[in-house]
């Protein structure tokens, strides 16, 4: 089963950053260990970032090397 790392981490993203936005709303009312699990979800979403823009990245990367390999198999090929 092949997995789109850009869909797996956008939905991630997605779902984090709502969880994450619920919590800000009610971050004056949160004390005590919970201010803890705010903090280890606000992390838990930024690593989910970096980890989206790096797939979108590398994917970008990939599309390039294989245009570039098509062209080239089309110039070898005339």
């Amino acid at each position: 089963m092949d997995v789109n790392p850009k869909k797996f981490f956008g939905f991630q993203l997605l779902a984090v950053g709502i969880i994450w936005g619920g919590m800000t709303i009610f971050l004056d009312h949160i004390q005590g260990n919970a201010k803890i699990i705010y903090y280890v979800v606000t992390s838990w979403l930024l690593f989910i970032l970096v980890l989206f823009i790096k797939s979108f990245f590398q994917s970008k990367e990939k599309a390039d090397v294989v245009h570039l390999q098509e062209k080239r198999d089309t110039k070898k090929s005339k």
